[in-house]
């Protein structure tokens, strides 16, 4: 009686269960064979999912046991020598750009050189006329380049990571606005003047966008104004000196968290 009663238990289980599934299945589904709708593409899935489940449990936690061994101190003294060689070449060629940034109108050549040339005059003083002047144009690269980056050291300025093709995007927009300035008929030395300073902007928000970065280049552009004041005869070529040693102070900078960041 008891066993009746369980079976008919089961069936009705079984009834509900069958009537459920006839409700969600699609109306084509139902009228295929259960061993052709399970076709062995299906089987694969289901091993295969659950392999991939097993493995994900039983992976280990790669975060503490990652171990990447540190440079040796030769690695890290050679690549240290290795960026301020790079920086003493490209202060060197900052100032052979500047010699030949000129334009139609008020910019005439080596007018942008001006404020190199003190730092030269600068070197020589504090070193007795021992140093020659490429060597204090090295230098120069070298303190350009190692500014931003010991400025986010010291106070702890989180940046994004700086990799070779944006080095190269940003000497390659300097090299486009030198070739600009000195190619395109401005209408005054002035438009030329302010329409780099807007794209200085533009480039500052792309290649990096950080404060330090704004500040940093916005004060050494009006420290070379007021360093060469004497020199100027329009307040474009103010404008000029700006707009020069923005982006410059940039470039550096990119290529100086660019090097520095492999020492870390």
């Amino acid at each position: 009686m008891s066993g009746n009663r369980m079976a008919t238990g089961l069936n009705g289980k079984e009834k509900s269960n069958e009537s459920f599934s006839n409700l969600t299945r699609p109306q084509l589904f139902s009228l295929y064979d259960e061993d052709i709708t399970k076709s062995a593409d299906s089987e694969d899935y289901e091993r295969i999912r659950s392999r991939g489940s097993r493995a994900s449990v039983s992976r280990p936690n790669s975060t503490g046991s990652a171990y990447e061994p540190k440079p040796s101190k030769l690695g890290q003294m050679l690549r240290f020598l290795s960026s301020i060689l790079v920086l003493s070449l490209a202060g060197i060629g900052y100032n052979e750009l500047s010699k030949n940034l000129h334009d139609n109108h008020k910019l005439h050549p080596e007018l942008a050189s001006r404020p190199l040339l003190l730092g030269v005059q600068l070197s020589k003083f504090f070193t007795g006329n021992m140093l020659p002047d490429w060597a204090a144009y090295a230098v120069e690269g070298i303190l350009f380049g190692s500014c931003i980056p010991l400025i986010d050291h010291i106070f702890s300025i989180e940046t994004r990571p700086t990799s070779w093709v944006s080095v190269l995007k940003t000497v390659n927009a300097m090299l486009g606005v030198t070739f600009g300035i000195r190619k395109v008929q401005w209408s005054s030395s002035l438009q030329a003047a302010i329409a780099w300073g807007l794209l200085n902007i533009i480039l500052w928000l792309l290649f990096d966008g950080t404060v330090s970065m704004f500040v940093s280049c916005s004060g050494l552009g009006l420290l070379t104004c007021v360093a060469c004041y004497g020199d100027v005869t329009d307040k474009s070529q103010l404008l000029y000196f700006v707009d020069f040693y923005f982006l410059g102070l940039l470039l550096f900078s990119k290529l100086g968290r660019y090097l520095f960041s492999n020492h870390k």
